[in-house]
């Protein structure tokens, strides 16, 4: 009996030792089901000395400080797509403090462009009149019909964009990527036929120019009524725009906390813009016809570095990636003017003549910004649907308006062995932007 006595009052005095000692916040808050924790009370747990300080075992448990950011804007050149790391969900991972609870080391992404671009500039081509007056501009009630005003509006440029890359390890701190993008050809024209009536529906049609013999406005006749009958005719101008691009980039991880990364990217960026004018002409006069062909062309390729920084925040399946990057180096600047005239035989149209037909080129340093901004939704673990932004600048290219000169010394015009003047090669230079939407879905695993 004086055993059992003895047993019982040291389970007493152990149950109000017990109670005395504070339990661990994580075992105060444990409910059925939790993930298996440490509840001891903290004068219980064991430490461990680091540099002579004391750490709570229960304080390693915790490494979800070093979980990567599951989601990231992978940049890329100019015409800006992103790489993404995809979602692994795991359950229970959607809570905001997760921040993604695995990561894939590959992705591939496809985008449509839906873009516009900078209105490039044009000299006014074509005029009209429904007065049967010969179409000069500045007169009457003389209307231009392609070129002049705030240059050439092509409207909504479609293209598309696709890019792929890797991390170099589990640590996902290096990757590797590359983009490639580019717009399908955009383009304007006019057309116009007339019998040289001079009406509304057959009005006067007119190659506006500078008659640099005697100073004055003019306009070459196309379709245009006269006293030993009409001349009639028909003229097309046409514009296109094409640019296409890639690069590649190495990521350095900067920084990294729980939903949010920040990467440093650099590589090698390629570009090439490529802008045309053309302008054909067929105009009838009794038994003489005669047709021109007017063509202005340039080329822009550039072959440079980039530096960026890439931004990402995530929360849940949602993500936010900025990016914003800058290329420099040479850009290569190429022009050819060229045409031909059916009456003459000569190798020269109207605005192209002696004086001005033939290739140039330059070497210029050149810069490419970008800036992008990108919103995802992660529908699975390895898919995403993004939707986006892009700005791409480009410091100086060559644009076939540039090359223009409207002012013709008319003596050029007849087949005789004479070379004015005027029209002039000029080759001068200009800033472009392009930018608009961007609609995607990434793949990783």
């Amino acid at each position: 009996m004086n055993l059992a006595m003895s047993l019982t009052l040291a389970g007493l005095c152990l149950s109000q030792a017990y109670a005395g000692s504070p339990l661990s916040t994580a075992a105060a808050s444990r409910s059925i089901g939790d993930a298996s924790t440490d509840a001891r009370p903290q004068n219980f747990q064991s430490t461990k000395r680091v540099s002579d300080q004391s750490i709570s075992s229960a304080s390693t448990l915790d490494n979800s400080i070093l979980a990567p950011t599951t989601a990231s804007y992978q940049g890329g050149s100019s015409a800006g797509s992103y790489v993404t790391e995809s979602y692994h969900y795991e359950p229970g991972c959607y809570a905001s403090t997760c921040g993604g609870c695995n990561s894939s080391n590959v992705w591939f992404s496809s985008e449509t462009l839906l873009w516009f671009s900078k209105s490039p500039y044009s000299p006014t081509l074509v005029t009209t009149s429904d007065t049967g007056a010969l179409p000069i501009l500045g007169t009457g009630d003389t209307q231009s019909r392609f070129g002049g005003g705030d240059g050439i509006d092509f409207g909504l440029l479609p293209g598309s964009r696709i890019s792929g890359g890797m991390y170099l390890g589990s640590a996902q701190k290096v990757a590797i990527g590359g983009r490639g993008y580019g717009i399908f050809s955009g383009s304007e024209s006019f057309a116009r036929t007339s019998d040289g009536s001079g009406t509304a529906a057959n009005p006067s049609i007119g190659i506006p120019f500078f008659n640099a013999a005697n100073n004055q406005d003019s306009a070459l006749a196309i379709a245009l009524p006269g006293g030993g009958g009409n001349r009639s005719g028909s003229v097309h101008a046409r514009t296109d725009l094409d640019m296409i691009g890639g690069d590649g980039s190495l990521y350095l991880l900067l920084s990294r906390s729980q939903g949010h990364r920040i990467d440093l990217l650099g590589g090698y960026t390629y570009n090439h813009l490529i802008n045309s004018i053309s302008l054909d002409t067929t105009s009838t006069l009794g038994a003489v016809n005669t047709a021109t062909h007017d063509l202005f062309e340039t080329k822009n390729v550039f072959n440079g570095g980039h530096l960026g920084v890439l931004s990402s925040v995530v929360s849940n399946r949602v993500s936010l990636t900025t990016l914003a990057k800058v290329s420099f180096g040479n850009m290569r600047q190429s022009g050819s003017i060229t045409g031909n005239n059916s009456e003459t035989g000569a190798a020269a149209g109207f605005l192209t003549q002696p004086s001005n037909i033939g290739s140039f080129s330059r070497n210029t340093f050149a810069f490419l910004p970008e800036l992008g901004i990108k919103l995802g939704y992660s529908a699975r673990s390895n898919l995403q649907f993004t939707v986006g932004y892009t700005l791409l600048m480009w410091s100086g290219v060559g644009l076939a308006g540039d090359l223009i000169d409207t002012a013709v010394d008319p003596l050029q015009t007849v087949p005789v062995a004479y070379v004015g003047d005027r029209p002039e090669a000029n080759f001068r230079e200009s800033s472009f932007w392009m930018q608009g939407v961007d609609l995607g879905m990434t793949y990783s695993f």
